[in-house]
């Protein structure tokens, strides 16, 4: 059976602004088998990489960013394409608005997703502000991110508040609700 690929969760901002804590806040949604619960950021290595989300579906999770792996795009979506099982596959992971290491920023990285697994949908949700209160105007001066992901098809974008913990957890995990 092929891979159906449902939908896809970018959370990006700069290194060390949030995005992995913003990804274990969707673990409040019973479905995702916590029973609610948050894990802390020192438990994030025991959280499976993957996680039915229903009897069809499910989730590869990951809360490191490709750029901080050093990993390329095609090293990237490699892993993403081993990981998810045939069936309908969902995918939630962090980027970096800019190229770092050997991957190039978050416009090319999604066009570069979105080419290799056709999702219906991608949701890339920017960090503004992030955990520090820096502005998605501070972290890519003289660029219009937002526009330009606007631009692919079945891209829509988004700018949440990162200050406080949890606050979105339900924003980001109802993505991935199909009821």
């Amino acid at each position: 059976m092929p891979i159906f690929f449902e939908r896809a969760l970018f959370v990006v901002g700069p290194q060390g602004s949030g995005k992995s804590t913003q990804l274990r806040s969707m673990f409040c949604d019973a479905r995702l088998g916590t029973s609610g619960q948050i894990p802390s950021g020192s438990e994030k290595h025991k959280l499976a990489e993957v996680h039915h989300i229903s009897n069809e579906r499910h989730l590869y999770l990951r809360l490191t960013s490709p750029h901080e792996l050093g990993e390329t795009p095609k090293e990237f979506l490699d892993k993403a394409r081993k990981k998810m099982s045939s069936g309908r596959s969902c995918f939630a992971g962090p980027l970096q608005p800019d190229a770092f290491k050997r991957m190039p920023d978050v416009v090319e990285a999604v066009q570069r997703f979105t080419k290799a697994f056709e999702p219906e949908r991608v949701r890339v949700v920017f960090l503004s502000p992030t955990r520090h209160g820096e502005m998605l105007s501070d972290f890519a001066p003289g660029r219009d991110l937002c526009g330009e992901l606007l631009h692919m098809n079945c891209v829509e974008v988004a700018c949440i508040d990162a200050r406080r913990r949890g606050r979105n957890r339900l924003f980001l995990a109802d993505f991935f609700d199909f009821t």
